[in-house]
């Protein structure tokens, strides 16, 4: 009995050594086949998510389904490999101004509309982006539902995040990379840095700091971006301060009482179509602000060309910085604006 018994268990304890090891060749041959992938593939970047997308070959068909990250395409020349668009490039509702008017100028196909719009951030035809074949999808990457589903009917998806300058350069070298246009990548960001690098050294000569709230206007004056956002980013760099930079938050709302107690210098307002400079000028509640007594309240008059989350921020930038301090900033806005654009899209949009 004892002798079978040691027999038994010997088989047993032989049988769990064959399995753990075929378990580890199959983990090896797994994580092996990932690697030479990687290795074959001539395409590597690693998106918003840390997710790492790896691709054969540069995108030839690309479904975009955020503006912002569409125009990027389109500064990198690359606007004819785009099959699907978002949706507020035809509709462009409440949050958007003279969308499709430019991006009309920039794509034939989209003046005709003929490319179809296939979603944004609320909702995505995933019927309709796999009917178009893409080799690539492009998507906020806190669209975590649909991401899921395209990438488990096996569609590379690149997720994009934006919160600071240094995601708005990332995102375009790494759209130079899949859509093989690292040239023209590389030259874009050179040249915005060094325009911010020039912005940089006028702001060291300004001794007084002048104090900038900036307002949310399409959904309510009262909205504002605080510490560690973009426009908190813009206003640091231009000699300013950022009236709530001291709080970390990309959005605040604040009450009336406190921004009276705030008691900005400049008042810089995002485009609404309701809500007007005008407006908060003749504001009997807010008649006490520096801003309001001094008529120091400036709005951005759309929102293609101030767009903070593209390259473009560089245009929102300088209008920022010559509102509030022209003594420092001699640039013409008018100018500064046509040569702006004509570099980035290589056209004249105005």
């Amino acid at each position: 009995m004892g002798v079978k018994f040691l027999k038994n268990k010997g088989s047993r304890d032989l049988c769990s050594l064959l399995i753990k090891l075929i378990q580890t060749i199959l983990i090896f041959i797994i994580l092996f086949s990932f690697y030479i992938d990687i290795a074959n593939a001539q395409i590597v970047v690693k998106d918003f998510r840390g997710k790492i997308i790896h691709l054969d070959k540069p995108v030839e068909r690309v479904v975009c389904l955020i503006e912002s990250a569409l125009t990027g395409i389109y500064m990198l020349k690359q606007g004819h490999k785009v099959v699907g668009i978002p949706t507020n490039v035809y509709t462009e509702g409440f949050y958007y101004s003279d969308t499709f008017k430019y991006y009309a100028l920039l794509d034939e196909r989209i003046r005709e509309k003929k490319i179809p719009a296939v979603g944004n951030w609320e909702f995505v035809n995933v019927e309709k982006v796999l009917s178009l074949k893409p080799d690539l999808i492009i998507i906020w990457a806190n669209q975590r539902d649909t991401i899921e589903i395209l990438e488990r009917l096996g569609i590379p998806v690149y997720g994009v995040f934006i919160t600071k300058i240094d995601d708005i350069l990332k995102e375009i070298r790494d759209f130079g990379i899949l859509f093989n246009a690292k040239k023209r990548a590389e030259e874009l960001i050179r040249y915005i840095k060094e325009e911010i690098r020039k912005i940089e050294e006028i702001a060291k000569k300004i001794k007084s700091k002048k104090r900038i709230y900036f307002s949310w206007a399409q959904h309510s004056f009262l909205q504002t971006s605080c510490g560690g956002s973009i426009v908190d980013e813009i206003i640091n760099t231009i000699g300013a301060i950022n009236v709530c930079g001291n709080i970390k938050a990309e959005s605040q709302n604040l009450t009336m009482e406190k921004l009276i107690l705030l008691n900005p210098d400049i008042i810089i307002m995002w485009y609404s179509k309701t809500l007007k400079s005008e407006n908060i000028k003749k504001n009997k509640q807010y008649k006490i602000i520096n801003a309001i007594k001094n008529k120091a309240v400036y709005q951005f008059d759309d929102t293609f060309f101030f767009d903070l989350w593209t390259l473009k921020f560089l245009y929102s930038m300088k209008f920022i910085a010559k509102v509030s301090y022209p003594e420092y900033y001699k640039f013409e806005l008018a100018k500064e604006k046509q040569r702006i654009m004509r570099l980035l899209y290589d056209k004249d949009l105005i």
